[in-house]
């Protein structure tokens, strides 16, 4: 399943997208307008990128602290931002922001679930039947005769308090629910009921089902009764169907993600966590996987977000859930190993701004690509996420370098229907320039500020780039599943923000497709 780190690349691209045509826009007017004089806001700023807790600190010169108003928007995990605003004669103002990635941070958490709908596990049942009933041919009982067909096949997801009469074969319990199949085998003299359950049992690196089966030969031949009761007939049948990989075909059912190729220098991998299945009775089955996480310079890692994890959000057929930790984990999978840093140069807007005749002929300030310095982070808003973004960027002129800081945002809102799924909304813009490393100082805040302003321009082109990127993403896509005769065809994805916004929901337009038998 593609659809996470998807969905991570195509929101990076779409915020990262925003702040580099904002910043090339932006430099654009900085270039053409005159500076203005006088930085006299100079702010100190030594914390460190990133911190368990809140340490971001500035220092501005004494002859102007007392009119400093310093801003936190936050204290919390995540990207947070600290400006520094003084106020002038005739109501103009400088301002100064740096960001720090805030934790506590991620480990390597459960933070993403494969919901599994009865609708698709209904899918799945159909394939399953087919591939017992190729395996039974030719079977043959003693006293009952030779296999015949299957009636009645079913799978369901269940809950012991909907079939108490399962008690005994589900032993010590299925307190996180269970898998429910039935079904009637028909041979030459008599038809067998069959009542299979499978309990999922996790262990530290993997998930399996232990198979426990029932089945009471309906025979009215006294003789067959006999043989039944003495030879245990029934048990040796359940136990021969029980056999067929039931256990495998439910584990391929609901196995994390496999791992996602984004290009040839970019893969994420998706692993087994152990927090248990959670089952639904008639509804779905939802299995937790965690997104791997690699070692990133200066020990810094994603955030850790989300405190409490919401019930998985229902699905008729298939879908995934991502809470923010997981969107998270995987913008900075993308971020460590540099891959967003090139998505965001072969883009190439500062060649773009570099190479246009009226630059080139009338400005001599020249860009580098942007690069992050942190990774991206995606936090709950309200009604919508908001991921946030802090770059730099090297503005040259003259043969002198400036380094300038880029702090963007981008809203995200997801309608969850056919039409339009996904809108965006270009957020914050902030620029301050680097005079030394630590030493930050105002950079043509009120074109900046005119130019976010104008920020509506790039909402459309953005919620067009992400809804393409999302729709090519899955649409057309082929998984193999494993044991079942078949592949898992996905036609299309509606995103939607689960109550609470704090979960991102891909349902998925997914087909079982049966392999013709041979």
């Amino acid at each position: 399943m593609r659809g996470p780190a998807g969905i991570a690349a195509g929101i990076v691209a779409g915020i990262a997208a925003g702040i580099a045509i904002v910043a090339v826009h932006a430099i654009g007017f900085v270039a053409v307008a005159s500076r203005s004089a006088g930085h006299e806001l100079v702010v100190e700023v030594t914390s460190p990128l990133a911190s368990p807790n809140l340490t971001l600190h500035g220092t501005v010169p004494a002859a102007i602290r007392a009119r400093v108003v310093d801003i936190v928007d936050g204290r919390g995990p995540g990207l947070r931002r600290e400006r520094w605003r003084v106020a002038y004669r005739g109501g103009y103002a400088r301002e100064v922001g740096a960001s720090q990635l805030v934790g506590p941070f991620q480990t390597q958490a459960c933070s993403g679930r494969v919901v599994v709908g009865q609708a698709m596990l209904d899918q799945v049942a159909i394939a399953m039947r087919a591939l017992m009933d190729q395996q039974l041919r030719g079977e043959a009982v003693f006293g009952i005769g030779a296999y015949q067909k299957i009636e009645a096949f079913e799978l369901e997801w269940a809950q012991f308090a909907f079939h108490p009469f399962d008690a005994g074969l589900l032993g010590a319990g299925a307190p996180h629910g269970y898998v429910r199949a039935t079904a009637r085998i028909v041979f030459d003299r008599v038809t067998v009921p069959l009542t299979l359950v499978a309990i999922p049992e996790a262990t530290d690196r993997q998930l399996h089902f232990r198979v426990e089966a029932h089945a009471a030969v309906e025979v009215g031949n006294r003789a067959l009764q006999w043989l039944n009761s003495h030879v245990d007939v029934t048990s040796r049948l359940a136990t021969k169907i029980a056999n067929h990989e039931l256990d495998a075909m439910l584990v391929t059912a609901l196995a994390p993600p496999p791992p996602f190729e984004l290009d040839r220098d970019q893969t994420l991998t998706f692993t087994f966590c152990k927090d248990p299945v959670e089952i639904a009775n008639r509804a779905y089955g939802a299995l937790p996987f965690a997104v791997q996480l690699g070692a990133a310079p200066l020990g810094i890692l994603p955030p850790h977000i989300v405190a409490t994890r919401t019930a998985p959000v229902a699905s008729k057929g298939l879908a995934i859930d991502l809470d923010v930790d997981a969107l998270n984990a995987l913008l900075f999978e993308l971020w460590r190993t540099g891959w967003l840093d090139h998505r965001l140069a072969e883009v190439g807007l500062d060649r773009r701004f570099n190479s246009d005749p009226t630059v080139t002929e009338f400005l001599t300030v020249r860009l580098s690509p942007l690069r992050l310095a942190l990774p991206p982070v995606i936090a709950p808003a309200g009604d919508h996420l908001e991921l946030a973004a802090d770059a730099r960027v090297n503005l040259s002129d003259g043969g002198l370098t400036t380094v300038g800081r880029v702090f963007g945002s981008l809203q995200l809102r997801f309608a969850g229907t056919q039409a339009r799924t996904t809108t965006t909304k270009l957020g914050a813009l902030e620029l301050a320039c680097e005079r030394t490393p630590t030493t930050l100082v105002p950079c043509y805040a009120d074109l900046v500020g005119a130019l976010a302003d104008r920020g509506a321009q790039f909402d459309g082109a953005l919620t067009d780039a992400f809804t393409m990127l999302l729709s090519s993403i899955f649409v057309d896509r082929s998984i193999g599943v494993g044991d079942l005769p078949g592949t898992l065809a996905i036609h299309g994805v509606v995103p939607s923000l689960a109550p609470g916004a704090t979960t991102l929901h891909l349902d998925l337009d997914a087909t079982l497709v049966r392999t013709p038998e041979p």
